[in-house]
C-alpha cells in the first residue's frame, strides 16, 4: 500500500491515466470481437460498454484536472460509481444467462402484440437473445469476468481518491 501511495504522490495523474487506458483497452477489445471476430453483442452487452465510456471521459478530467483539485476528486468518484454501475449490469446479465431471472431482451416475444406487430418482428432481423453465451473460459461467462473486473476497478478508483484526499490534506 505504501508503494501505491508513493507512486500516486509522485504522479497524482497516474490513476486517471491507468483508468483511461483500461477503458480504451476494454472498449477496443469489445469492438474487435464484434467487428473483426464477428461475434454479435446482445442488448445487455451493449449496455455494459456505457460505464467504460463514462469512465473514459471521467478519467480524462482526472488527468487534466489539477492534482488534488475538486475536478480530479470528482472525476475519480465518478469513475468508481460508473464501475459499480457496470458491475451491477454485468451481474444482472450473468443472472439472465443463468436463467435466474428474465430480461426483455431474452429473446421471448410479448404476448400482447397485435398481428401486424408480430409480422413486423418476424420479418425484422432477429435480435440476439441476452441469455446466450458466446464466450466462456474456465466455465465462466465473460459477464462474470466483467463483474469482477468492474468491482476491482471501482476499488482502485475509490482507493486512489482516498489517497489523493489524504495527500491534499497533508499538503495544507
Amino acid at each position: 500500500m505504501s508503494s501505491l501511495i508513493n507512486r500516486i504522490s509522485s504522479n497524482p495523474k497516474l490513476p486517471g491515466l491507468f483508468l483511461f487506458l483500461v477503458c480504451l483497452g476494454a472498449l477496443s477489445t469489445a469492438y474487435f470481437v464484434e467487428y473483426v471476430l464477428g461475434i454479435e453483442p446482445c442488448e445487455l452487452c451493449l449496455y455494459q460498454r456505457i460505464p467504460y465510456a463514462a469512465v473514459g471521459l471521467f478519467s480524462l478530467f482526472a488527468i487534466v484536472g489539477k492534482p488534488g483539485s475538486f475536478t480530479q476528486q470528482a472525476a475519480l468518484l465518478g469513475c468508481g460509481i460508473a464501475f459499480l454501475v457496470g458491475a451491477s449490469l454485468a451481474f444482472y446479465h450473468f443472472g439472465v444467462e443463468e436463467k435466474w431471472w428474465s430480461a426483455a431482451c431474452g429473446g421471448a416475444q410479448s404476448m400482447d402484440m397485435s398481428l401486424d406487430d408480430l409480422k413486423a418482428s418476424i420479418m425484422a432481423e432477429p435480435l440476439k437473445p441476452c441469455d446466450s453465451r458466446d464466450w466462456v473460459m474456465f466455465g465462466l461467462s465473460i459477464t462474470v469476468y466483467n463483474t469482477v473486473a468492474s468491482l476491482f476497478l471501482a476499488a482502485i478508483s475509490f482507493t486512489s481518491l482516498a489517497i489523493i484526499r489524504k495527500l491534499k490534506a497533508h499538503t495544507k
